[in-house]
């Protein structure tokens, strides 16, 4: 059985997708979804082989939802009522794109795609910036809730026994990502990393402060200094026009 969620902002439009797959015997349907922030919860908590997504949805649209999603992710089959978004669909590695109203015939045709697993799942690190652009929102865990946290309020991202962290002026969220997925993520979007465990979002370095033995220190805009390697210094420097 192929487990699968089904995920749009319209209770008709997924009242018509279950009708629709009610005719595929080997589909399983384990849950539905309305927005973005609901969609990632239902994918941890369910782990669905298959998630049927719509684009243009509340809170994170699908493109979004792809790229929050950790490195094993479902294969991802977009169904949306515009023919405009095709292009970046299949460069974001989607098994096929459905245009509303879906045909039962084209359906099938991508179900078989599924089944035969003929094209890679998707890899959020795959989603470089010329494909979907920089990242601006970023999903993270605040207790047993997902919450999506905007970018220019990250001021750091930091490791903790083992556990990742966003850091921003109130609070600590945790992230379901490694170190180096996020360096890769959030590059595009100003995060440089200046140790072996810390991002910092550029946005937010007020001053570098020459420190011991010819390493550095960055001061942030509320004030906490941190750490810089050596070996990070140099590129730290450079990204803030430094000499």
């Amino acid at each position: 059985m192929i487990r699968t969620l089904l995920v749009d902002d319209e209770e008709l439009a997924r009242t018509s997708m279950r009708r629709a797959l009610a005719d595929f015997t080997d589909i399983e349907i384990v849950g539905e979804a309305a927005d973005g922030v609901e969609a990632l919860e239902k994918i941890a908590e369910l782990k669905p082989a298959l998630v049927l997504l719509d684009i243009e949805m509340p809170g994170l649209n699908g493109f979004e939802i792809v790229q929050q999603l950790q490195s094993d992710p479902p294969a991802i089959v977009f169904i949306t009522a515009y023919d405009e978004y095709a292009v970046r669909a299949f460069e974001a590695n989607a098994i096929d794109y459905l245009l509303k109203p879906v045909r039962q015939e084209r359906l099938e045709r991508a179900l078989d795609r599924v089944r035969r697993g003929t094209q890679r799942k998707t890899a959020v690190a795959d989603i470089s910036k010329e494909r979907s652009g920089p990242l601006r929102r970023l999903a993270a865990r605040r207790g047993k809730r997902i919450v999506i946290v905007p970018l220019r309020d990250v001021i750091r991202v930091e490791i903790e026994d083992k556990l990742v962290f966003a850091c921003t002026a109130t609070e600590r969220l945790l992230v379901e990502k490694t170190i180096g997925e996020l360096e890769t993520m959030l590059a595009p979007s100003g995060f440089l990393r200046i140790s072996r465990g810390e991002l910092v979002n550029l946005e937010s370095v007020r001053e570098l402060i020459p420190w011991f033995s010819g390493t550095w220190r960055v001061k942030l805009a509320n004030n906490e200094e941190r750490d810089v390697s050596r070996d990070r210094a140099r590129q730290l420097k450079e990204a803030m026009g430094i000499e």
